[in-house]
């Protein structure tokens, strides 16, 4: 005994549906239940827009199993895309077992807007390697790494091009001036543009050198001489010794 999945699409009826609209949801579909020797085509059924697959007895348990929950990677790829095409329609779709019980809903049309947030112009810095730096229009443009994150869309002055040319592939740079972050989705920021007025160079000591250039700094202060006489500053004292 065979055992059927039907895919609802509440917006079209089997005389609306596009061929090649079909054809993109029955790809999608399969890609969704996978063991595809074992899943056929059954019917289209009338009312809204029903595809109907059948899964060979042997098969049955494992596709089940791997639609409960959406837990494989390639299931919500699956998953994704049948619900963009469905948005993308204007369509609410659903997947139902053999009891017509639904195993995955799909909010299609229903699912929550992005929230789109203003563009935010903001004095500030950003640090990484130069790893582009040219141009031929008026300003030069500077590609900027810093680990896994690439900044682009960076522009200054062509002089300044050029005093920072010879650190391609050099040191860390820290770069001052107005950038255009957009925020994503998801919460992330993203750099747009930033104009560049000033940078400087950082230092790329190792911290365990920068950490005992502090501790020897703070050894110097504790001489007793030093002490008395921060002391005395800070008491008032107008002649130190």
């Amino acid at each position: 005994m065979k055992t059927e999945y039907t895919f609802h699409i509440d917006a079209f009826t089997p005389e609306t549906l596009p061929l090649d609209r079909l054809a993109q949801y029955m790809s999608a579909l399969a890609d969704l239940i996978g063991y595809k020797p074992n899943v056929h085509f059954e019917r289209l059924e009338f009312g809204s827009a029903c595809i109907v697959s059948s899964v060979e007895y042997q098969t049955a348990p494992k596709v089940e199993q791997r639609l409960n929950g959406l837990a494989a990677k390639d299931v919500k790829a699956a998953f994704s895309r049948l619900d963009d095409m469905l948005a993308s329609d204007n369509a609410v779709g659903k997947l139902l077992n053999n009891e017509g019980a639904v195993v995955i809903p799909f909010p299609g049309r229903n699912r929550p807007k992005p929230l789109n947030f203003p563009i935010i112009k903001q004095d500030g810095s950003i640090d990484g390697q130069i790893v582009r730096i040219g141009g031929t229009d008026a300003s030069a443009h500077v590609t900027l790494q810093d680990g896994k994150i690439t900044y682009t869309g960076i522009s200054l002055s062509r002089e300044l091009a050029r005093n920072l040319a010879s650190q391609l592939y050099g040191q860390k740079i820290r770069l001052f001036g107005t950038g255009r972050w957009a925020r994503l989705p998801d919460g992330a920021w993203k750099l747009e543009s930033f104009s560049v007025d000033r940078h400087e160079l950082l230092d790329d000591a190792p911290l365990t050198e920068t950490l005992d250039q502090v501790r020897a700094i703070s050894r110097e202060l504790m001489e007793p001489q030093i002490y008395r006489d921060l002391m005395s500053l800070r008491n008032g004292d107008e002649e130190v010794h």
